[in-house]
Order: C-alpha cells, then structure tokens, then sequence
C-alpha cells in the first residue's frame, strides 16, 4: 500500500517539473490530449478548498498505515495505477469506506485531489522565482526547436502551472506547521525542480 499509493503522490510533485517531456500512450483519467494529437502526461487540476486539501492528505496518510500490508497491483503507471489497484483489492469498499468519511464520493475523485495538492505544493515549493514560468517563455522564444516539440513542451509546462485558487491552497496548507509536517512525509525535500534543458546525464 506504501509504495502504490506513495509513488502517485510523489509523481505529482515530480511530473510538476519534469526533466523530459513525459509522452505516453493514450490519456488517462485526469489528463488531457496534447496539441497535434500527442498523447502526453498532462494533469487537469481539480479545484480545490482548503478543506478538500487537507482531506486529500489525510485520508492518503491513513490509508497508507492502514493498509500498508496490502499490495495493490495497477497495469497503468502514476494515478491511473493507483485507481486500478485499489478498484481490484479485496478491500475496495473498505477503502471507499475510509474515503467518504473524508467527502471523497469515489477513488478517482480522491486520487485527482491529491494529485492536484501534490502538483500545487511542489509549485509553491520549488517555483518561488518564477522558474517554470520563465522556462516556458525560454522554450516559446528558442528558434532552435522544432515548432511541433515546442508546442509539445509549452502545452505540458503551462498546464503545470496550478490555477491561482490552488496555489493559494497550497500556501496555506504550508503555512500550517500540522499540514506542513505532513506534507513533508509525503513529499521528500530532495526532489529538487529540474525542467528540460536542466536533465542531467
């Protein structure tokens, strides 16, 4: 349960400011189809409250202790696995249980909370000088790359850019020393911002 449920919440902090440009097969629940019909991780956020946010962290900290023996297996990488392993576990309904005592009507809907938690704290965290922002105008000035990858790469930047309700959120839950505290269980301090031209070999 550590592991699978952990690994989605940490791929919304790495996926928020990836080395590469992340292509992958078809879009999955929460993602969108990029320009030119590429298929790429691209999240849709979902609007958040203070309240939902703090649920989203909570109810994942529970369910990691709670079912920490448990492993969930998912054919499909970052949340969509997440959804699968849990939607085919043994303990479904006890999850579903635990998630509607947090105000999650379903797992889809926690999972795109907690990723959209996760993506605006790793932007609040990591992206206080306006990196992303002016790596996106880098890339859209550079006429040394084609236009197809450009728009690939501005497409999927500007899209990790949380919506400013959310970035607030995100603020506040840091600001809290109990979330904060959390937060850090969740999101080690090593993963640093590394975007494209910054991959190291």
């Amino acid at each position: 349960m550590k592991k699978i449920v952990v690994a989605a919440f940490l791929m919304a902090s790495g996926v928020a400011f990836p080395s590469l440009p992340a292509v992958a097969e078809g879009p999955q629940p929460g993602q969108q189809q990029a320009a030119g019909g590429h298929s790429m991780k691209v999240l849709n956020q979902m609007p958040l409250t203070l309240e939902k946010a703090r649920n989203a962290v909570d109810s994942l900290l529970l369910l990691r202790e709670k079912y920490k023996d448990y492993k969930f297996k998912g054919q499909s990488r970052g949340p969509m696995g997440v959804i699968e392993g849990m939607k085919n576990s043994e303990v479904r309904d006890q999850i579903l249980a635990d998630l509607k005592k947090h105000g999650f009507d379903s797992i889809e809907d926690w999972v795109a909370s907690f990723v959209s938690v996760g993506l605006a704290v790793s932007y609040v965290q990591r992206n206080q000088d306006g990196k992303l922002e002016k790596k996106i105008e880098e890339i859209r000035k550079n006429p040394n790359i084609p236009d197809e990858v450009k728009q690939q790469l501005v497409t999927m930047l500007t899209a990790l850019v949380p919506p400013k309700g959310n970035e607030e959120v995100a603020r506040k839950l840091l600001a809290d020393k109990d979330y904060a505290a959390k937060i850090a269980k969740l999101i080690p301090k090593h993963q640093n911002l590394t975007l494209p031209s910054e991959k190291k070999n």
